[in-house]
């Protein structure tokens, strides 16, 4: 004989717990994101040294001499604006390093002169872009021996290690900001984890364990 025993839950039903997408907040402050872009950004500084930063056409030059040299491209190491690219490059790389795995009192500060040193090379590159768009620094490629009716034939454009060296100092950047976002969002948290126990041993103190039982008959004796 079998009988169906019925199991009685007291207590609030326990709620179903729903999957939720992370939100923009969520993923402008997880560690992941600020490694794919220092990695993407070490990608575009390792292109910008050793791609063309300046693409001079001769095509339309008419000079039997640069017939079969249609191109006449420029490194980083020999253009205009190379040599604070370069030397500001190391500094943000230092401080990202820092900012990244150092002892946790320097990173904020390695941060901001990372931070800083990026928005100062974002300008040198914007300036050199326009500098190397114009034709005014072909007689310094050329070495002064022509003359201007040629060098004035000729067309000058940024090259793509220009275009890798300004991708690079943006995605440091962005880097950096977001490393700059997760610290305080640990911070809050940790002070939330901590009102949270001692909102919990507040409750916890305040539940009393009553015993109710029955009491031994009055007896009065004469």
């Amino acid at each position: 004989m079998s009988e169906d025993l019925d199991v009685v839950e007291f207590g609030p039903e326990t709620a179903v717990a729903e999957r939720r997408r992370p939100g923009w907040r969520a993923m402008t402050t997880d560690s992941r994101l600020t490694t794919g872009l220092v990695v993407l950004a070490g990608a575009a500084a390792i292109a910008s040294l050793i791609g063309e930063w300046q693409i001079i056409d001769t095509t339309r030059s008419g000079d039997e001499y640069f017939a079969s040299i249609p191109q006449v491209t420029s490194s980083v190491w020999s253009t205009t604006g190379g040599t604070p690219y370069l030397s500001g490059l190391m500094l943000v790389a230092a401080a990202t390093a820092v900012a990244l795995f150092g002892p946790a009192a320097a990173r904020s500060t390695a941060r901001l002169a990372a931070l800083g040193t990026s928005a100062v090379l974002l300008v040198v590159l914007a300036a050199a872009a326009s500098v190397l768009s114009t034709t005014s620094e072909l007689p310094r490629v050329f070495g002064g021996f022509m003359n201007t009716e040629l060098l004035s034939r000729f067309s000058s454009s940024p090259g793509r290690g220009m275009w890798a060296a300004l991708a690079a100092v943006v995605l440091l950047g962005l880097a950096m900001l977001s490393a700059h976002r997760q610290e305080p969002e640990t911070a809050r948290g940790r002070h939330a984890a901590a009102d949270d126990g001692d909102e919990s041993d507040d409750y916890e103190s305040g539940d009393i364990d009553l015993t109710v039982t029955t009491a031994a008959p009055f007896i009065r004796q004469y």
